[in-house]
């Protein structure tokens, strides 16, 4: 489970039973979508080429393709970005907390999959539905078969025979999934893809917005760890460099503008805007006036 997020391990271990329970279950959600986004693939490429072969290989490739979309909107929601943060090693001046409402990263995210699941619901409804939507092929293969005739009424039997083989191969998914959308079994495919494509969304999001919860905030720790000590390592071997290859004695040191190296937010010459006046200094200042 920790490869569907791309999980660190080593901070798996250091949270708790209940938070690790709630990745856990959004993982199998979406393992659970993977396998409808596959099934979904080879029934609308089946429809669309009318080749079971094409069906097969085309489906399985949309299905994967789909998959890949959803979890690269989920992967990116596990972990906090670096800045801003309420409390930040990287200064002693406050940062304001992030608001609680979604961001239009988050709402970006949130339209793409649920754009997904739209995209795997209605041929997911055409396959459970399989009668039906077989049906309305029909009846749309006749309605269209009367309007060409009505519009070439001298129609030669050969041309006849090219119309039948044409109609025969088409299996009209989109008007399909449009009079499926307004049935029962559309409706029904629509919610229960919609269930396994979201939910995992909003139990990420919780995760990662929650105080309660620990993985977020802890790997957030550990990339700045990894900065400062990489930034550290920069600068030890600048000044190595500085001092064997060029003989240096006083080298030069880039941070030195900087009171947070390596992020780089907060200037040396920053000064505050508002300072306490001593009450002598106030009264020296009324007699001047």
């Amino acid at each position: 489970m920790l490869v569907v997020f791309g999980l660190n391990k080593d901070i798996w271990n250091q949270i708790g039973a209940a938070e690790r329970a709630q990745y856990t279950w959004g993982a199998w959600l979406y393992l659970l979508s993977c396998l409808l986004s596959g099934a979904a693939g080879v029934r609308f490429m089946q429809q669309l080429s009318d080749s079971y072969t094409i069906g097969v290989l085309g489906g399985l490739l949309v299905g994967y393709i789909v998959s890949v979309v959803t979890r690269i909107a989920l992967i990116t929601m596990v972990s906090l970005p670096l800045l801003p943060y309420p409390s930040t090693p990287l200064g002693d001046r406050p940062v304001p907390e992030r608001s609680r409402r979604p961001d239009f990263s988050v709402v970006f995210r949130l339209l793409i999959i649920a754009l997904m699941s739209l995209v795997v619901a209605l041929p997911l409804a055409a396959l459970l539905g399989y009668n039906e939507a077989e049906n309305i092929r029909t009846q749309r293969r006749s309605q269209a078969m009367e309007e060409f005739k009505a519009n070439h009424p001298a129609m030669t039997s050969e041309q006849h025979r090219l119309l039948m083989a044409n109609l025969r191969a088409d299996h009209f998914p989109i008007h399909v999934y449009r009079e499926l959308a307004h049935q029962p079994i559309g409706v029904i495919s629509m919610l229960m893809t919609g269930a396994c494509f979201l939910i995992p969304f909003f139990m990420l999001w919780h995760l990662r917005r929650g105080s309660q919860f620990d993985y977020a905030k802890l790997n957030r720790a550990m990339l700045v760890r990894q900065i400062e000590t990489d930034y550290a390592m920069t600068l030890e071997q600048s000044r190595a460099i500085q001092q064997n290859r060029f003989g240096q004695t006083k080298c030069v040191i880039p941070n030195q503008a900087w009171l947070d190296a390596p992020f780089n937010t907060r200037s040396i010459e920053e000064t505050t805007q508002r300072t306490l006046e001593m009450e002598a200094a106030f009264l020296d200042r009324l007699k001047t006036i």
